[in-house]
């Protein structure tokens, strides 16, 4: 019997590394495009259905402590582009959508109204827009810049109405975001696999071991049956 104790005991399972990666990298992009569907509907119940995913996303970078069998430091770096990545997922859906479905239209403000106010006394304004043939847009534009209303506004709106509108400008910096997903990810999955392959090593390591431990304890061994074999041949 092995006589390992807990902290020889290994936290994973040898030869499942790989497998956990692909499991840990395909929930990342799962969660990601759920925080960043949750947020481009905007409004509270938007952000409400992306709370629990965002609390879910935070908490993947410290799976790695198992991954790694023990060590702290690539949850801590993972955590650093998953930081990254979440910043990135409040965009990049929102926009793709409305760059591939959008429709550029000259919106006139019709209605502006202050909806919360910092301490700075900064404004972030909810706009109400109308297109050219006189119709409310849909959705709830918002920012933090004040157009009185008669303005107009270069926007891209939604021919669907699930999103409210962009700002054409900001949808053409969006490239920006799209760069900085990129490298946050290809960063994190790198992070996870060197995790998987420092903590592959201890495995096979400690499986080792207790392979060792095993064969020199295990009962009945050649000193036994020799001593057994002399008392035959004195008895005799």
């Amino acid at each position: 019997m092995s006589t390992m104790n807990d902290s020889e005991k290994p936290l994973l399972r040898p030869g499942r590394a790989g497998t956990w990666v692909a499991v840990l990298l395909a929930v990342t992009v799962l969660t990601w495009l759920v925080v960043g569907v949750a947020t481009a509907l905007g409004g509270w119940i938007g952000w409400l259905v992306a709370a629990v995913p965002i609390v879910v996303f935070i908490a993947l970078p410290f799976s790695l402590y198992w991954l790694s069998e023990g060590r702290t430091g690539p949850s801590w770096v993972a955590l650093i582009f998953t930081i990254a990545l979440l910043v990135t997922a409040v965009a990049v859906p929102g926009d793709r959508y409305m760059r591939a479905v959008g429709t550029p239209v000259t919106a006139t403000v019709s209605d502006v109204s202050c909806s919360y106010e910092n301490r700075s006394g900064r404004c972030l304004y909810d706009y109400t827009l109308r297109g050219p043939d006189g119709r409310t847009l849909p959705g709830a534009f918002q920012d933090t810049v004040e157009y009185p209303p008669g303005s107009s506004l270069s926007v891209v709106a939604d021919p669907r109405g699930v999103i409210a509108p962009r700002l054409a400008a900001d949808l053409e910096t969006t490239w920006i975001f799209d760069i900085a997903t990129l490298v946050a990810f290809a960063g994190f999955a790198a992070t996870a696999v060197l995790a998987a392959v420092l903590g592959e090593r201890r495995r096979r390591e400690l499986a080792a071991t207790a392979g060792e431990r095993t064969r020199v304890r295990k009962p009945g061994g050649g000193s036994g049956a020799k001593r057994g074999s002399g008392r035959k041949k004195r008895g005799r």
